[in-house]
């Protein structure tokens, strides 16, 4: 489910953290890193129990204004939604529903008021109006429109943006990959057990963060030392600070990570580095990893396992 990347920027932002406050608090980090790990697997789970959130809140505004007999919006009378065939899979999943219990996720109940206005934003919008004017719809019909739903109207509304900063603010970075896993939940929906009930894809990915952390705390006076040599014209506070810790866990993999092929973690840092770093920066990197590989290379400093490369 988390893919390597986003683990690895949760040790860079721990690393980046701990320069910062000029501290070698391994088992403060560590415990960052697991923490906010796991807070990437509550927000898919926040996500998904949002939809059960807001056919609750629909269908209480539909029940009330029969109840009253009067007047009302056509989309607060109209029932399609809350028969939707592809909403109930996901409503009355075993899976969802267990994790819900686990993780504790009631955020949504905590924060009903969020909950209300994203369905007035439903309700309101182009997309749900269409929806309700198809005379019929079948499972395919319906998961197609829980998608666009998702993806064109609740993923934008600033409201949600809103909710997330409000109830944990190191949910902003991971955003982007859950609304990902989320909208390729959805699309599966009709498929058995295909709402992830683990964070890792392995045990290989859950050890990794925290020894790539671990490996590049111990290194770091040395790795510097590494970079400084071969950037004559850039002393370390010269050097970025976020370029610093990209470079260190770098070279952290190339030297003591053998299972991972060294064009695999000189792209996955200049990617990270394009997202969370300064315009030239991945080309500051780019320029200090081929000269170090270059020369470690040569060296035989740097030994990868060819068969248990992944």
């Amino acid at each position: 489910m988390i893919t390597r990347r986003h683990l690895r920027t949760k040790v860079m932002q721990a690393i980046y953290a701990q320069q910062l406050a000029l501290s070698d608090n391994q088992k403060a980090g560590e415990a960052w890193i697991i923490k906010s790990s796991q807070d990437f697997y509550v927000l898919y789970i926040t996500l998904l129990d949002l939809f059960a959130h807001l056919h609750a809140c629909g269908y209480a505004l539909y029940q009330k204004n029969l109840n009253k007999r009067i007047p009302a919006r056509e989309d607060a009378l109209n029932p399609k939604f809350f028969s939707n065939k592809a909403l109930a899979l996901l409503m009355e999943s075993p899976i969802l529903e267990a994790q819900r219990k686990k993780h504790k996720v009631i955020y949504w109940k905590k924060h009903d008021e969020y909950v209300r206005l994203i369905w007035d934003a439903v309700a309101a919008s182009e997309l749900y109006q269409d929806y309700l004017k198809a005379e019929t719809s079948s499972l395919d019909e319906d998961k197609a429109f829980l998608i666009k739903l998702f993806t064109d109207v609740i993923v934008p509304y600033d409201r949600l943006a809103e909710f997330i900063e409000e109830v944990n603010i190191s949910w902003v970075d991971d955003v982007p990959l859950v609304n990902t896993i989320v909208k390729q939940t959805l699309t599966d929906l009709d498929k058995p057990n295909i709402i992830h009930h683990e964070l890792y894809k392995s045990d290989e990915d859950r050890m990794f963060s925290l020894a790539l952390f671990q490996k590049t705390s111990e290194h770091i006076d040395e790795l510097t030392a590494e970079i400084v040599g071969r950037t004559p014209n850039w002393d370390p506070d010269r050097i970025a600070a976020l370029d610093l810790v990209l470079l260190l866990m770098a070279l952290t993999e190339l030297l003591y990570f053998p299972s991972i092929p060294i064009n695999v973690t000189i792209n996955e840092y200049l990617e990270i580095a394009k997202e969370y770093a300064t315009p030239k920066s991945s080309v500051f990197i780019n320029g200090v990893l081929d000269k170090l590989v270059k020369e470690w290379t040569a060296q035989e400093r740097i030994r990868k396992n060819i068969r248990g490369m992944q």
